[in-house]
């Protein structure tokens, strides 16, 4: 799913610059602009920013365990895990 058409940033570029900050430092402060520059890339109308922080804290909430299950599950899935 693309979530920044601007910058052409997807879910997934979000779940792994989620990963990657927090293999990196797992008490470093998430925000949407840690997450683009992580990508290397930067926001333009600033649109997307709601829903990169949802995708962004629902990612975290999975833990560290959730970049080995792909395909990843969207935050937004309110579907019951198994298990």
């Amino acid at each position: 799913m693309i979530v920044c058409s601007c910058s052409m940033i997807s879910a997934q570029d979000i779940h792994d610059a989620v990963s990657a900050l927090r293999t990196k430092d797992p008490f470093v402060v998430l925000t949407p602009g840690l997450i683009y520059k992580t990508l290397g890339k930067r926001p333009s109308c600033g649109s997307c920013l709601p829903l990169i922080t949802k995708l962004m804290v629902g990612y975290d909430e999975e833990g560290p365990s959730s970049a080995a299950s792909l395909p990843h599950r969207s935050p937004f899935d309110n579907t019951p895990r198994a298990g």
